[in-house]
């Protein structure tokens, strides 16, 4: 089975309880979390680092339920983001109209497998901005030289791109896509629907 998947290079929703999962390209504020990494976020709003289980053996990705979009966000504590989602993740909608300030930017939600506590647990990977969505860009194209085809794969980061732009610039996970396997049981019936009450965090969309 191939993906066909538009990156938006070119050219509503219901809610997800977590646990969240999230990818800095830079270290929190409060300094928990370092650059270059991945952590989860519970319903408390406390955070795990989480970048050794993406590096080995890694995590699965539902592939199948990957959405894609457009994200606006204010920064404004505790305000949930405005998604407006592709119909399809082959094809990406022209950018809306940005808002003041503020603009729209690629972003996308797939649920994902990590283990807590030693036991597998269904989260979700939720998140805009460049370094995020190129992170997505690199696991979707590893898949294209994987054997076989499936629902969930299972893939490992194996490295960070390190991206300059014309002003600024950010960090993006590398993925290898190892194989597809069986659906996990705590995927099962488990499809999540595009967040609108994820919570902003102060270091959401910093990345240009």
């Amino acid at each position: 089975m191939t993906y066909e998947f538009d990156d938006g290079s070119s050219s509503s929703a219901g809610s997800q309880m977590g646990p969240f999962i999230n990818w800095h390209a830079r270290e929190t504020r409060d300094g928990v979390i370092t650059s270059r990494s991945f952590s989860i976020r519970d319903e408390d709003g406390e955070r795990t680092d989480i970048t050794d289980q993406f590096k080995k053996p890694g995590v699965c990705f539902k592939i199948s339920d990957l959405g894609t979009g457009w994200c606006y966000a204010d920064g404004s504590p505790g305000v949930a983001p405005l998604w407006d989602m592709n119909d399809t993740p082959a094809k990406f909608k022209p950018q809306p109209e940005d808002r003041g300030d503020e603009r729209w930017k690629k972003g996308f939600i797939i649920p994902v497998v990590v283990k807590i506590d030693g036991e597998s647990v269904a989260a979700v990977w939720s998140q805009a901005g460049a370094g995020a969505f190129e992170g997505l860009k690199h696991l979707m194209k590893s898949l294209k030289g994987l054997d076989g085809d499936g629902e969930v794969c299972l893939a490992a980061m194996t490295g960070v791109d390190e991206i300059t732009y014309k002003k600024g610039g950010t960090s993006a996970p590398i993925f290898t896509a190892k194989k597809w396997i069986e659906m996990p049981d705590c995927l099962k019936g488990n499809a999540p629907e595009i967040v609108k009450a994820n919570k902003v965090d102060e270091e959401v969309d910093v990345e240009f």
